[in-house]
């Protein structure tokens, strides 16, 4: 039987050509495109299935007569001038459309359920002084000052913290795949966490493949973000970066103090005055439980490292990273996706299935599962939440 041969508009491929990411397709296919765009030969379907794949773009899209109009007003928060001149990439774009499909849900069911707006949101707006934005937060989330001393490591500092805001109604997602799909990772080049804002179901997305200290600093300069009541797209490598607005740079100070007092810093700072500068930082990042590049930038803004000790630092701080790039650990199925999802979304979704307000096919869709792994995750969430 023949290939099915198809008609492509023009203007579709030369969009397809600016918006895609080539890097991943063969010469071959390459040069295929170039040819069904110079009218020289029609592709068959089976090859823009393909291409369709290879890009991420969807396949409904090469049959259009025009390119659509696709939209993302966050990504005009983006924080370092060299990223924000790139097109987003469809891993990006198919994660923030999933996770504001989630939020659709989420305010819809909890205004459905009665639920007032959030009286948080946006109610230090006008805030520039650290120490007062770091104490609001904290205390609205009675959260102590030495909290830090309960954890054991980033990750269970992450823990603890998430815990927190998902109490008082912050979503707090995290992965580093695209859905369940482990063959499109998240680029931790192109952003490390976003924020959604929402009067009712405010949403945090941290890329998963960044490092524990990276995910716990992020989490928090997001959250910050939520208090000023400003949406976030947040791509600040190894929150190092001095060429940022104020208003990040403010969430940066904000976020540092909350996971490192200045005050208690600076008194064990000086207290360890009989070691080198580079094992008084290891130390303290034991003791704060928390990044590496967080005690680094404190000791920076303390004026307690030159200029030249703070970028030598910095710089092997990127090289390890680069070295050590955070990789799929595999593990538990449930485990994996738990740690995705914000355990009071799981909650209310498997409540809206139970009161025959939500289907299991768009709970499926939601969370990229069936209705039998759908059920297990859920007893996993409330097995794990009543264990707290």
């Amino acid at each position: 039987m023949p290939s099915v041969k198809v008609a492509i508009s023009p203007t579709i491929l030369e969009w397809i050509l600016k918006t895609a990411l080539l890097e991943g397709i063969d010469a071959e296919m390459i040069t295929h495109f170039h040819k069904w765009k110079n009218n020289e030969k029609q592709p068959t379907f089976n090859q823009i299935e393909e291409f369709s794949q290879k890009t991420r773009i969807p396949l409904g899209y090469f049959f259009l007569d025009t390119p659509p109009s696709e939209q993302y007003p966050l990504l005009k928060f983006r924080t370092i001038n060299s990223t924000s001149k790139k097109n987003p990439s469809r891993d990006l774009i198919d994660t923030y459309n999933h996770m504001t499909a989630i939020q659709d849900w989420m305010r819809e069911y909890l205004i459905e359920a009665g639920n007032e707006k959030i009286n948080f949101i946006g109610s230090l707006k006008n805030e520039k002084k650290v120490d007062k934005i770091a104490a609001v937060i904290k205390d609205t989330i009675n959260l102590d000052n030495d909290w830090y001393t309960k954890s054991k490591s980033p990750s269970n500092s992450f823990i603890i913290l998430r815990q927190c805001f998902d109490a008082i109604g912050i979503l707090v997602m995290k992965n580093g795949i695209v859905g369940q799909n482990t063959h499109r990772p998240l680029d931790i080049h192109e952003f490390r966490a976003f924020t959604l804002l929402d009067d009712y179901a405010p949403l945090v997305f941290i890329n998963n493949k960044d490092t524990e200290g990276g995910q716990l600093f992020s989490l928090l300069h997001e959250i910050v973000h939520i208090w000023l009541g400003l949406s976030s797209f947040y791509d600040d490598s190894y929150g190092m970066s001095f060429n940022i607005s104020p208003l990040e740079t403010i969430c940066n100070a904000v976020a540092a103090e909350i996971l490192v007092p200045k005050q208690v810093f600076i008194e064990r700072w000086n207290n360890n005055n009989n070691i080198t500068t580079e094992e008084n930082i290891d130390k303290l990042v034991k003791y704060f439980r928390c990044g590496k590049s967080v005690i680094i930038r404190k000791a920076f803004d303390n004026n307690l490292l030159t200029n030249e000790q703070y970028n030598n630092l910095t710089n092997s701080i990127i090289a390890t990273s680069l070295l050590n790039k955070n990789k799929s650990k595999g593990g538990n199925h449930y485990k994996n996706m738990e740690s995705r999802y914000s355990p009071r979304f799981i909650l209310a979704l498997a409540n809206s299935i139970n009161e025959g307000r939500t289907l299991y096919k768009e709970a499926s869709k939601l969370t990229g599962s069936n209705r039998v792994i759908f059920d297990r995750f859920v007893n996993e969430v409330r097995d794990h939440s009543n264990a707290q």
